[in-house]
């Protein structure tokens, strides 16, 4: 998006960009060996690929790689006949992916739990008993393979006091200060694109408790060159927490084209 943004500014200046949604063509060849089969070929076809607002997966396979993407039907097909492929159905359908990105159906989770923290020591008994304070303190690197960034679903299992989640790459933050997750709860930070949501697994929208300066529309995980050979540091904090707590991080390595 440029910008003349002084009077009388040589050039101009570059603000952002962004990618359109992806339009697909796919060519579908259907062998038949009739005319009646002909007809149910067309029939199916025309089941399968009815527009609507029903999200489906369309899915490549290589000898090096598997892709997937999102897409909605666009509109009507159309079909011909080839006389010399006999009643063989040709058909090319249109898809729409909202979000133009591919993405390795293969997801990634890494997930963190509670250590013992501050003046913690253990003290020799039959049982050993080991005193201090338990809170998720961690950070983890994680080497980002995908050309294009990548929004994680991010689970939250109680108890844990004073959540917060960093992006120490990007800066960005999701912080749940004077928040308590109860033990028996998880929230779910759901910053994959078109949902962007916080709820509990009954479906109970907690997004009152994330701070206002909380990063949810931009927390994601970067791609090269944006972040140096694809290198993401997450760190997790939180003030208490103590077994089953953890926080498991979901996401799928995105590509800008295959």
């Amino acid at each position: 998006f440029p910008s003349h943004d002084r009077a009388m500014q040589h050039g101009d200046t570059d603000l952002d960009f962004r990618l359109d949604p992806r339009v697909l063509q796919v060519p579908l060849f259907v062998d038949a060996t009739t005319i009646a089969d002909h007809y149910a070929v067309r029939a199916k076809l025309l089941t399968i690929f009815t527009p609507s607002n029903m999200i489906g997966t369309l899915t490549i396979t290589s000898d090096s790689y598997v892709r997937s993407i999102d897409v909605e039907v666009l509109g009507g097909m159309t079909m011909d006949v080839d006389p010399r492929a006999g009643s063989a159905v040709r058909a090319v359908v249109q898809l729409r992916a909202a979000d133009p990105t591919w993405y390795d159906p293969t997801a990634q989770v890494i997930t963190l739990t509670p250590s013992v923290a501050g003046t913690a020591f253990a003290i020799p008994m039959a049982i050993p008993l080991t005193l201090g304070t338990a809170s998720i303190n961690s950070t983890t690197t994680i080497i980002y393979d995908g050309t294009w960034l990548s929004y994680p679903v991010i689970t939250a299992v109680g108890p844990i006091t004073n959540l917060s989640i960093t992006n120490n790459t990007t800066g960005d933050i999701i912080s749940l200060q004077g928040t308590t997750i109860a033990a028996g709860t998880t929230y779910i930070f759901d910053l994959r694109y078109g949902y962007k949501t916080v709820k509990t697994t009954a479906g109970v929208n907690k997004i009152a408790d994330v701070t206002a300066a909380s990063n949810l529309a931009t927390f994601s995980i970067i791609n090269a060159p944006t972040a140096t050979g694809g290198v993401n540091s997450i760190s997790v904090s939180s003030s208490s927490s103590s077994s089953p707590a953890e926080v498991t991080f979901t996401y799928y390595n995105r590509y800008i084209g295959i």
